[in-house]
């Protein structure tokens, strides 16, 4: 089998998160058409580049772009870098000739992301992103329902993306709270998965109105809290949409739910059927038939668990009646990226798809003042 070489640029957080679902693909997936391997890792200092190789054992790592572009055996360049440097990275690795997967969003605003478009247009290097969201088994088998005309007619659309971590005050700055690193706050950070969903689930939208918040204002430059820095993106975000029938939808990001982990919900509701998800529950689709009888004491009428569990169908090598993890749909999202550089069909995100999301975000920050 042919072996196709990954290098990583940015390494925190969600850089591992990448790194473990590509080298995990071999071991959930007996259809690969290359075999993955993790071969270069570039962070943004050289300490860290050295410590992520000894902590790793991946064989190359460096704190420049270019070092690692220039590699021969660097097929695949992973962006897992802030948003404003996704454009200088993925416009020098198009030149380079490498494909390509992008972290959400897109880049730091819509400018700079339909100039994604463009160059990615032009190299004809395989471009994904990352809305993993995409790949859990229960959102999937939504979009078989919707599909199918199961819910008949659209109606409402809810959804909801809600963090905890930010609520305390002497959590210092970073770059997702920086406005010239990060593009925006809640709705940039979390809301872009949203905005994918719907956009994957029930196609175009326009925006008709959008309010944000920032609850501290100020926080410290670094943990010692020596020094306070000004705050301004939106710790919470709501938007309101139109879908293309005329169906109402609302989008609601929040960074201070106090209570909730990562809790992604959603609500579509039909004038024939309604599904509903949380992702902390995420290995069931709740699901309603407004076919069912009614009656006394309700008659089979009611929300019906689908138990999406592990259920992928084959080639995953996993039996299905396990439990779902968060990293398993992000797996499925890298395995989807292989698919596309081979030329099979794909369900992933495109470049289209990023510049919708960055459309919508440009749209909502503009009507809240953001």
């Amino acid at each position: 089998m042919e072996r196709l070489g990954i290098g990583i640029v940015g390494f925190g957080f969600i850089g591992r998160v990448h790194a473990l679902a590509f080298s995990a693909l071999p071991f959930y997936y007996s259809d690969l058409p290359f075999l993955p391997e993790i071969r270069g890792i570039c962070t943004s200092r050289e300490e860290t580049a050295k410590k992520a190789k000894e902590e790793t054992g991946i064989p190359f790592a460096t704190h420049r772009v270019e070092e690692l572009l220039e590699r021969e055996d660097i097929d695949v360049v992973v962006v897992a870098t802030p948003n404003a440097l996704h454009l200088p990275v993925v416009e020098q690795a198009a030149k380079a000739q490498k494909h390509i997967y992008c972290d959400k969003p897109l880049a730091l605003n819509l400018r700079e992301a339909e100039r994604i478009q463009e160059i990615v247009t032009q190299s004809r290097v395989a471009f994904g992103m990352a809305f993993q969201n995409r790949f859990v088994p229960a959102i999937l088998r939504a979009r078989e329902l919707i599909n199918e005309g199961f819910l008949g007619e659209v109606v409402r659309v809810r959804a909801q993306y809600l963090h905890s971590g930010y609520n305390d005050p002497r959590r210092p700055m970073s770059w997702r709270l920086r406005k010239d690193l990060a593009g925006g706050g809640a709705l940039a950070d979390l809301g872009s998965h949203l905005i994918d969903l719907v956009h994957y689930l029930l196609g175009a939208f326009v925006v008709t109105g959008a309010r944000g918040k920032t609850f501290i204002t100020k926080r410290p430059r670094n943990p010692e809290g020596e020094d306070f820095e000004e705050v301004l993106v939106d710790d919470w975000a709501e938007v309101s949409g139109v879908l293309a029938n005329g169906a109402p939808l609302t989008i609601e990001a929040s960074r201070f739910a106090t209570g909730s982990c990562d809790e992604l919900r959603l609500e579509i509701e039909g004038m024939e059927g309604a599904v509903r998800f949380n992702s902390m529950q995420p290995n069931f689709l709740e699901v309603y038939d407004a076919r069912e009888r009614g009656g006394p004491y309700g008659g089979n009428r009611g929300f019906k668990l689908i138990e999406s569990v592990h259920q992928y169908p084959y080639p995953n090598r996993i039996p299905g009646k396990f439990a779902i993890g968060w990293v398993r749909p992000h797996i499925a999202c890298a395995h989807d990226f292989l698919l596309r550089i081979a030329g099979q069909p794909s369900l992933g995100a495109t470049v289209a798809d990023g510049v919708f999301v960055q459309r919508v975000l440009e749209s909502a920050y503009a009507l809240s003042g953001y």
